[in-house]
């Protein structure tokens, strides 16, 4: 890369930048020392970058306003969102976000063990796990749902929430906030049990994906029985999530960085919301 120009940091090289690409004359501004410093391949492009410069500088040369930058505004995107029509899933994606916050993404054993399905205790860095009957005795109810809430990763945590997203809030737009916390409660519950029947006593697991898959066999079921009642969800989403399910079983995300799937938890919560969307699909089924 060759030096072109060196100039102070206050003018708008914008225009500039805009009228050099249109012209297919490569380069890249950058800032060293309070100054821009604009690139180019070699020296010839640089002679030109440095007279076009000038000539726009004295007048010489005018230049066409740069095009808005066209990018993904993160302020105007949630704006856009209808939160008002969907406060089950607003809930219940801000009530992930706290308790991501309180286990620290997963890396707090010992507030993971108020949320685990097993009641289990840290001592001189060890895990002293209990029993599910245990805690249930103990009046500890909340444990066959708050699972679904520890999330072990950011990664872990935005995926699950994207998807919680894209199915919870057209759930509930369609259908309402009550039949989608009922729907989200037993999937759940199923869920949770499924990877604890497969897992055992001294197993620690989390996550929202279980209820994730539930509601999408719910939204992939209830369209098939009831052909006029429609989720708007393309069938790649379906296609992607089935997928997905499948190569957790293969153990290959585990060895690549993803962590062990919750395959059990998975497949629970996608069976329980399939059955809820078959029995919802016949017994309020439209007529054509």
């Amino acid at each position: 890369m060759h030096r072109a120009l060196e100039l102070p940091t206050d003018i708008d090289l914008s225009d500039l930048s805009f009228f050099l690409y249109a012209r297919g004359i490569p380069h890249k501004v950058t800032e060293e020392s309070g100054k821009q410093v604009v690139w180019t391949e070699n020296e010839e492009k640089s002679r030109i970058v440095t007279s076009l410069y000038q000539q726009w500088q004295s007048g010489d040369l005018q230049l066409q306003a740069a095009p808005p930058v066209r990018g993904m505004n993160a302020g105007s995107f949630l704006k856009r969102i209808p939160w008002q029509g969907m406060p089950v899933t607003l809930l219940f994606m801000v009530a992930c976000l706290v308790v991501a916050l309180i286990t620290r993404a997963g890396a707090n054993w010992q507030a993971i063990a108020w949320f685990s399905f097993i009641p289990f205790e840290v001592a001189n860095g060890y895990l002293y796990f209990g029993s599910l009957g245990m805690g249930l005795d103990q009046g500890q109810y909340w444990r066959l749902i708050s699972p679904v809430f520890l999330h072990f990763g950011l990664t872990h945590l935005a995926f699950n929430m994207l998807a919680l997203y894209i199915f919870g809030s057209r759930l509930e737009g369609r259908q309402g906030g009550l039949h989608l916390l009922a729907i989200i409660v037993f999937t759940a519950v199923i869920s949770n049990f499924a990877q604890y029947f497969w897992g055992g006593d001294d197993t620690i697991f989390g996550g929202f994906s279980g209820v994730v898959y539930g509601l999408m066999g719910y939204c992939m079921t209830r369209e098939k029985v009831d052909r006029n009642w429609q989720f708007g969800l393309p069938p790649v989403y379906y296609g992607f999530m089935l997928t997905w399910l499948v190569v957790g079983y293969t153990g290959i995300l585990g060895s690549i960085g993803f962590g062990n799937m919750a395959n059990a938890a998975h497949t629970g919560g996608l069976v329980a919301g399939c059955l809820l969307g078959a029995i919802a699909g016949l017994l309020f089924k439209e007529k054509d």
